[in-house]
């Protein structure tokens, strides 16, 4: 690659030459959009509102997350005054968090507006709240009218059901492991942002010696979206190094960059069907009988160990769907 300036320009445009461009550059991608490199998706009627607000503890490492029917409100840790990166031990020194709210767009507004410390008294409220009870699996009504063995049978149902889950979540709890609820936010930090929620996928992740990244490349419900976008950068990184190691040129080829492509989009179609189906599942506000389904599913993979790990590693960007 080179660069080239025309000293004739009153704008001082420069040119740049590469043998591969990788464009990197956001849902709205510059790149792909003047290339004309088609996407397909849809909305999912959300809006996400996020911000920085301090916290009133460190979270070292550990993200928080809590599902509403609206949408999950999110609590990742950004930054603490003291850490071995800014010369201290991470005593004493102000904790920092990265809220992203997924709610309906009406409720965003509202949250917008609301002066800070009601916007922290909500969103400690929603975090902070425990675990809410799921509704009768047979309503009050309903039973009554039943034949009282039918009525035995679904109360015995709603039992068994609500035991399994409340034993698995309690299995992962022990003395040296207990539950340990998100820290307090005790203060916002600069201005909040909101924006729509939507999933997409470019129809080509690769054209001529360009490779999409990243947001460029897909948009997927922020419950999940760093994992895919380290995901395309090893991956990326590993074609371009198979090419580099073989003395070719990267770009002046497709078949790696079709081996990126092919990759990348298998994996990120399997993950927007999983979160997918996780959007719809704690949608649910009325089907009853899948609010149990859910709960006890939910349990379950946290209990299977090599499971929830696998995910883990999956959302963290480790591992993909299918490597």
């Amino acid at each position: 690659g080179g660069s080239n300036s025309d000293p004739s320009s009153s704008e001082g445009r420069r040119t740049v030459t590469a043998s591969l461009l990788v464009a990197a550059d956001g849902a709205n991608s510059y790149v792909r959009r003047t290339l004309g490199m088609p996407t397909s998706g849809w909305g999912y009627g959300r809006r996400a509102v996020t911000c920085t607000v301090e916290v009133s503890r460190s979270m070292w490492r550990t993200a928080y997350q809590r599902f509403l029917p609206d949408g999950p409100i999110a609590l990742l840790p950004v930054w603490t005054e003291g850490t071995p990166n800014d010369g201290g031990d991470g005593d004493g020194g102000k904790c920092y968090a990265n809220v992203v709210w997924s709610t309906t767009p009406s409720r965003a507004k509202e949250l917008q507006s609301l002066d800070p410390d009601q916007f922290l008294d909500a969103l400690n409220e929603n975090l902070q709240h425990g675990p809410r009870t799921n509704p009768p699996l047979v309503s009050d009504e309903a039973r009554a009218s039943l034949p009282g063995i039918v009525s035995s049978l679904a109360f015995g149902v709603e039992t068994l059901i609500r035991g399994a889950s409340e034993g698995l979540t309690m299995s992962q709890w022990s003395e040296k492991k207990p539950f340990a609820p998100p820290p307090l936010a005790s203060g916002v930090v600069g201005p909040r942002f909101a924006f729509d929620l939507s999933l997409s996928q470019a129809c080509s992740y690769v054209a001529p010696r360009v490779a999409l990244v990243g947001d460029a490349a897909h948009t997927v419900h922020p419950m999940a979206g760093q994992g895919l976008n380290l995901g395309d950068a090893a991956c990326l990184s590993r074609v371009i190094a198979e090419a580099t190691q073989s003395g070719m040129d990267v770009g002046g080829t497709m078949q790696f960059l079709s081996e990126y492509d092919a990759e990348r989009r298998a994996e990120v179609a399997a993950a927007m069907a999983g979160i997918q189906a996780l959007h719809v599942a704690f949608g649910m506000k009325d089907f009853v009988p899948g609010i149990y389904a859910r709960s006890l599913g939910m349990n379950l993979v946290n209990a299977v160990g090599p499971v929830r790990r696998h995910l883990a590693a999956v959302a963290a960007g480790r591992k993909g769907v299918f490597r």
